[in-house]
C-alpha cells in the first residue's frame, strides 16, 4: 500500500466515552451504539479501499466535513462551533474503525493531519500512506 484514499459518507460521529452497564451483578463497560455502528461504517468503507492491512508505520490525512448550516453565529457576528463535535474525538473514531482495516494496529500511525471543513454533502475524506524511514 503506498496510498489509499477512504471516502466516509454521511455526518462524521465522534467518539463516545465508554459507557457502564450492569450484568447481573457485573459491572461492564460498553462503547455507545452511536460509535459502534459509526466505526462498522468505517471499516465498510476501508474495506473497499484497501486490499490489505499496512504493516509498517503510516501517516493519516483526515478532513471531516460538515454542512454549513451547522454554523451557529454569536451576536456580535463571530462564528462559533460550538455545536459541531470536537475535531479529536472525530479521528478517535474514524482511526479507530481503519484499525485492521487500512493498517494492522492503530499504534502504527505516527502522524495524523486533520482539518474540519464546510461543505452541502456531510462525509469523512481520509487519506493513509506508508511513513518515510527517517
Amino acid at each position: 500500500m503506498k496510498e489509499v484514499k477512504i471516502t466516509i459518507p454521511g455526518r462524521p460521529v465522534p467518539k463516545g466515552r465508554p459507557r457502564i452497564g450492569y450484568r447481573g451483578r457485573s459491572v461492564v463497560l460498553y462503547t455507545p451504539p452511536e460509535t459502534e455502528n459509526y466505526e462498522k461504517g468505517v471499516a465498510q468503507a476501508g474495506k473497499l479501499a484497501c486490499e490489505s492491512p499496512a504493516t509498517g508505520p503510516v501517516e493519516m490525512e483526515i478532513a471531516v466535513y460538515f454542512n454549513p448550516q451547522a454554523k451557529v453565529y454569536t451576536r456580535g457576528g463571530r462564528r462559533r462551533t460550538g455545536t459541531l463535535p470536537d475535531l479529536d474525538n472525530c479521528v478517535k473514531a474514524i482511526v479507530d474503525g481503519l484499525n485492521k482495516v487500512a493498517y494492522v494496529d492503530d499504534r502504527q500511525v505516527t502522524r495524523i493531519l486533520a482539518e474540519r471543513k464546510f461543505d452541502q454533502v456531510e462525509r469523512a475524506e481520509v487519506v493513509v500512506r506508508e511513513a518515510e524511514q527517517r
